[in-house]
């Protein structure tokens, strides 16, 4: 198990989930998801919000209605996986939500303080976006707990993705891809299929003929990146979906190939810049651990995980093995049979709950029970600093990109599948 650290701290100051504007009276609905509402006012101010963004990334605004369209549905999307989040007992303390906003506050270079007045020379509520900023990190943790569990790369799948042609070039070279998806259900109708076939072509065809890729994004795409004009960022060949591996490697800038199908839909994408990087691997330390991981439910509370770990702990300080008391009680599968142990592994790569436990303690220690978005651990550090050849430093790079690539796959089918079991009614404005 790799436990991926979330990515909302660099750009939740700038790309919030929800709306964070000011509280404004109840003054109708928008969409009934579930037992919860989304009211007008909510809608309006995540829709003033995105508008903000769009003129200072110099967008031009989309037509009324299909903004309207395309925020109810992120803010549909994103109170179905809260709900969930709820439900199953995820809950983030004032702890946790007080490190989260010091790491972003951080690195936007700023006190919190600076950044407090800096929302509210916005417009924005800072109570509020406190509480937007928990959400996305209850968020953050259902889809790490969900779907992180059973991503297992294997040493054949490293070995053949850095044998294969653009193994080796695509560690150091970068691709800013736009993005549209025309989506389809797992089985569409002969009459589906043909309707989203011929958007598809009508799609690229305006496209080909030099219609802005941003624009036509914001009107017809279902991506999750649609409200950023389809924009995908800056990235490595192994953190883009698999089905776009082969192909843009041979594109040219402002090219766009024919439509890909997937089980999601058809993508369109553009490639909008590539660039490459520095091939020299950054040294970065490296530490030998190995854990004991008991999960919460509905069976066991976090009270019992803490009591049980705590019990644990207490037999491996009077001498019994780590490593067999891991392999009978760890819910961590992939580790237990070795033991516990998670390799020799970099921070970077861990949730920032684990990584700080990890950094505090010494060599040989077994800490006190904590809490992650996985559950309940007990960590034990063997060793820091590995001796790592640029082989070893380049396996893992590539072990970690084909994980980030598989946790973005499966994240589009769940959200997608989330949100087509929810009861869902909205209201148009008329």
């Amino acid at each position: 198990m790799r436990m991926l650290k979330t990515l909302l701290w660099c750009v939740a100051l700038l790309v919030p989930f929800s709306a964070i504007s000011k509280p404004q009276p109840i003054d109708g609905i928008a969409a009934i998801v579930n037992d919860a509402i989304i009211t007008k006012s909510e809608l309006m101010g995540q829709i003033k919000l995105v508008e903000q963004q769009l003129k200072q990334s110099g967008n031009a605004l989309p037509d009324e209605k299909i903004l309207h369209k395309q925020v109810l549905e992120r803010l549909i999307s994103t109170e179905v996986q809260l709900q969930l989040a709820k439900k199953t007992g995820i809950q983030v303390d004032d702890i946790t939500l007080d490190n989260a906003i010091e790491k972003i506050a951080k690195e936007n270079q700023m006190t919190i303080s600076q950044m407090r007045q800096a929302i509210s020379e916005q417009g924005l509520d800072f109570k509020q976006y406190r509480n937007n900023i928990r959400q996305q990190i209850m968020i953050s943790q259902l889809q790490q707990r969900d779907l992180l569990h059973d991503i297992q790369i294997s040493e054949q799948e490293i070995n053949q993705f850095l044998q294969s042609p653009n193994g080796l070039g695509a560690m150091i070279t970068e691709y800013r891809l736009g993005h549209i998806l025309v989506p389809l259900s797992e089985s569409p109708t002969p009459e589906e299929l043909d309707k989203a076939t011929q958007k598809v072509k009508d799609i690229i065809e305006k496209l080909r003929q030099g219609n802005d890729f941003a624009q036509v994004a914001l009107s017809d795409s279902t991506g999750e990146h649609a409200l950023n004009g389809g924009d995908l960022g800056w990235r490595k060949l192994p953190e883009l979906p698999t089905i776009f591996e082969k192909i843009v490697p041979n594109l040219t800038v402002s090219e766009i190939p024919d439509a890909i199908r997937s089980p999601s839909g058809f993508h369109i994408i553009k490639l909008v810049d590539k660039r490459s990087g520095n091939s020299q691997q950054a040294a970065t330390q490296k530490t030998l651990v190995r854990h004991i991981l008991i999960k919460t439910n509905a069976v066991t509370s976090d009270s019992d995980a803490k009591t049980k770990l705590t019990q644990l702990r207490q037999k491996i300080i009077k001498g019994e093995d780590f490593e067999q008391l891991a392999k009978t009680h760890s819910a961590d599968l992939a580790s237990a049979s070795n033991g516990g142990s998670l390799g020799w592994i970099t921070k970077d790569v861990l949730v920032p709950e684990f990584s700080e436990v990890m950094e505090s303690l010494n060599l040989k220690d077994i800490s006190e029970p904590f809490k992650t978005s996985f559950g309940w651990h007990i960590m034990q550090v063997l060793e820091r600093n590995a001796p790592s050849s640029d082989e070893t430093a380049l396996r893992q790079k590539a072990k970690d990109m084909l994980q980030h690539r598989k946790f973005q796959e499966k994240l589009q089918i769940w959200a997608r599948q989330l949100r087509d079991e929810a009861y869902v009614k909205t209201y148009d404005e008329t």
